[in-house]
């Protein structure tokens, strides 16, 4: 290089020097900004409560332009499930956890077409021991099912009727029933408890005439609150470690007789807050807990361990629409699908807080728990009264009396029986919950004619309690009562002490109720509706997918 193209490189060099040291300075800038940006993540048992607000889901739109045609897609997708958390992955119906809001009228029918667009991979271990679950069948499959709908049975959503991932099914739901808070997840055969922890359920609320003419707390004044419980790892992520009754972990991929979070979930988010005015609100609450059961309050104590100081509400609806009358309550205990619709009172209440509490152990109902197992979860949430009384809200006076028919117990063609047990190990460990000694696969041994009213009877011999769900019906409870354990080990069924009848708040239609260990059941039902292959079972998730679950047929009249 000759002395003039060496002095013009020099001078070159010489220029670009301060063009660099700018161009470092703004580079570390840049770091400090992200740095500053980058979210200071916590672990699940360091999370700061009630500093997200909850989050109400959205509405389902049509599909195209019919207003009765819907499209609903299962995807993978990463959701917060609390601000000082990275995102979870999750499945949810149309990429949102929980699912989006359906809402129908009665006597217009909807048909929707459910998609599976889910990955091939799981995102949990499977036990591959598990009824429906074993090779070859695939890891990812799906099946919607409208729990409480009145459907056909191509439409109901049997375990055995998934479909695999890139498949779709067409789902027809007349809605020919009374309004009610309905709510749809996922069946899948042996994988149900897995598919509905990652995500896949959602609300369904059925509307009609009497409804609207009640002048109930309507628009941002009805708020649908769906209770989980979920456990997370310190990254992030949902972790599904069920046990057995004692409490002891089971490695990945085996199943489990229960499972309970360390964490409280409403509407996908641990531990909300709703900003609230001093008026009544309607809160339509579901159990959509794995085996958790939930006694709710509403609380006005600062801390759980304080005197509770609990806030009267009205139960008005129950599983199947509205009660005959509002039942006034302080604490509404609600099993695994089951769902209070609820009208809870703020008035008076300005500048407090108030908690939505749960003092239900687990298991339930831990009578025969020496020791706890595992963590209670005392919270789920607050409702702030903060905001000014709007004039947007309408007037409000709670609904009368309605007309309700009592079915009767001498029109019954039948009764019959259902043990429910539990299979063990010579350890005293679950080896699975069975109906009657059977199977799902078992053949059918209940076939019961359209239009027939019958009873059914669950006896309940295992330690825990259990919400026996039956499809396509609603049921009236007609009573509960204890049995002798030892004369029915031997045979016979001896019942003990006087038959309670139901409380207030399940006098209405109900397609889940709980039967105590040592208890009998009794529920009334009519078959109606539709002829075709049907189910029942508990549903606390763990025991419907070994294999507490039974089919039972519907057959004409005649």
């Amino acid at each position: 290089m000759d002395s003039k193209h060496r002095r013009d490189f020099l001078k070159l060099c010489v220029a670009s020097i301060p063009a660099l040291a700018f161009a470092n300075v703004v580079s570390a800038d840049e770091k400090k900004s992200q740095a500053v940006a980058q979210p200071a993540y916590r672990t699940p048992g360091s999370l700061e409560p009630y500093i997200d607000p909850l989050p109400i889901p959205k509405r389902l739109m049509p599909h195209g332009t019919s207003k009765d045609q819907y499209r609903v897609r299962m995807l993978e997708f990463k959701q917060p499930m609390h601000s000082q958390l990275p995102p979870t992955r999750l499945w949810g119906y149309e990429g949102q956890y929980p699912g989006p809001t359906i809402e129908a009228l009665r006597g217009r029918s909807i048909v929707v077409q459910w998609e599976n667009h889910l990955p091939a991979q799981h995102i949990f271990e499977i036990d591959p021991h598990i009824h429906g679950a074993m090779p070859p069948t695939p890891a990812v499959r799906t099946v919607p099912h409208l729990h409480g709908s009145r459907s056909r049975s191509e439409s109901d959503g049997l375990p055995e009727k998934w479909f695999a991932a890139g498949s779709s099914a067409r789902y027809d739901y007349p809605n020919s029933q009374p309004a009610a808070t309905l709510w749809y997840h996922d069946h899948a055969l042996g994988i149900t408890r897995m598919n509905v922890y990652a995500g896949l359920s959602g609300f369904f609320l059925l509307r009609d005439d009497e409804e609207r003419s009640m002048d109930l707390p309507s628009g941002d004044y009805e708020i649908p609150l769906l209770l989980q419980d979920r456990t997370l790892d310190d990254q992030g992520q949902l972790v599904y470690s069920p046990t057995h009754d004692d409490g002891l972990k089971l490695p990945p991929g085996v199943w489990g007789p229960e499972f309970f979070g360390d964490l409280p979930a409403v509407n996908g988010a641990i531990y909300p807050y709703l900003n609230v005015e001093p008026r009544p609100y309607r809160l339509r609450i579901l159990n959509g807990c794995n085996s958790r059961f939930l006694n709710v309050s509403f609380n006005l104590a600062k801390s759980p361990t304080d005197i509770p100081s609990l806030i009267t509400f009205h139960q008005i609806g129950t599983d199947g629409g509205f009660l005959p009358k509002p039942a006034a309550l302080n604490k509404v205990l609600l099993g695994p699908a089951e769902r209070a619709d609820l009208i809870a009172d703020f008035s008076g209440l300005e500048g407090k807080i108030v908690t939505l509490s749960n003092n239900a152990p687990a298991p339930f109902p831990g009578w025969e728990m020496a020791t706890t197992t595992h963590a209670a979860l005392y919270e789920f949430m607050q409702f702030r009264v903060s905001l000014p009384i709007s004039n947007k809200g309408k007037s409000f006076s709670m609904p009368p009396a309605i007309a309700f028919t009592q079915l009767d117990e001498t029109k019954a063609v039948a009764t019959r029986d259902f043990v429910l047990s539990e299979l063990m190990d010579d350890k005293g460990r679950s080896l699975g919950l069975r109906i009657n000694d059977k199977g799902y696969d078992d053949p059918v041994t209940e076939h019961v004619k359209l239009g027939s009213i019958e009873k059914w009877r669950f006896i309940n011999t295992t330690e825990d309690a259990h919400p026996m769900h039956l499809h396509l019906v609603q049921f009236q409870v007609l009573q509960r009562q204890g049995f002798n354990a030892g004369a029915f080990r031997n045979g016979t069924l001896e019942f003990m002490g006087a038959p309670r009848p139901p409380q207030a708040n399940e006098a209405g239609w109900k397609d889940t109720a709980v039967v105590n260990p040592r208890d009998v059941l009794t529920i009334i039902v009519r078959f109606e509706g539709y002829t075709g292959r049907y189910l029942f079972h508990c549903h606390m998730l763990e025991h419907e997918d070994n294999d507490m679950m039974r089919p039972f047929e519907v057959v004409p009249e005649g």
